[in-house]
Order: C-alpha cells, then structure tokens, then sequence
C-alpha cells in the first residue's frame, strides 16, 4: 500500500525493484542468458508458488499456448532440446491415471535458486 508521503512511496518502490533486480539476477546466473527470456522466470515462479503443478494447470494460469509453454518448460528442465542447455530446475513426470498429463515440480537445484530468489518457502 502506497503512503501518502511521495518521498517514502519511492523507497517503497525502490526497494521492491531492487528486490526484482536480485532476482532476475540470480535467474540469470543459473540460466544460458544468450536463451532466457522474461517468460522463463514467470513460469519458473509460477512453479514455485504452486508446486507440484500440472501442466495443464500451469498453462491456464498463464494464460500462454501450450506448445509455448512445453518450449519453456523443456530448457527448465533436463530435457532441454535443440541448442538451448538444460537448466535442469524442474522436474516433468507423466501422471500415472494419465498419461497426457505431466506434472511439474523443483529439483534441489531449482529449490535451491528459489530460496535464493524468493527466501525460504
């Protein structure tokens, strides 16, 4: 919530970027930067806040095309395809009553980047 004081709205303001900057960076650090977008870090936490999540789930939230989303999902993954390296902070398994659904959680290495990210969760 905004105060009525302009001055302490950009301290407010400004810490919260400066939040968002560490953010992205320890993103970046972990990730090809050269193959990273602002859509791999929303749906790396969306994943966070919701984990175990499926796929179908993860693509409503976002509202984003599925074969978008399985493009993002696979360089966050070990199944990285094509020329992007695998950043191998989740994990896609099939659903056993289904298997056309997948469901998506952290690996150590992407539990240990969200707390870094986020804090401890």
């Amino acid at each position: 919530m905004l105060n009525a004081d302009p001055l302490s709205n950009i301290n407010i303001c400004g810490g919260a970027m400066n939040r968002m900057e560490n953010q992205i960076q320890e993103f970046l650090g972990v990730l090809d930067s050269t193959q990273t977008s602002i859509n791999h870090m929303l749906v790396f936490s969306i994943i966070c806040q919701n984990q175990p999540i499926s796929s179908a789930d993860l693509s409503e939230r976002i509202g984003m095309k599925k074969s978008t989303l399985n493009r993002l999902l696979h360089s966050l993954s070990s199944n990285s395809r094509g020329q992007v390296k695998a950043a191998e902070l989740i994990e896609i398994e099939m659903m056993h009553d289904d298997r056309r659904h997948r469901s998506i959680s952290l690996t150590p290495k992407g539990k240990s980047l969200m707390n870094k990210m986020f804090g401890d969760k």
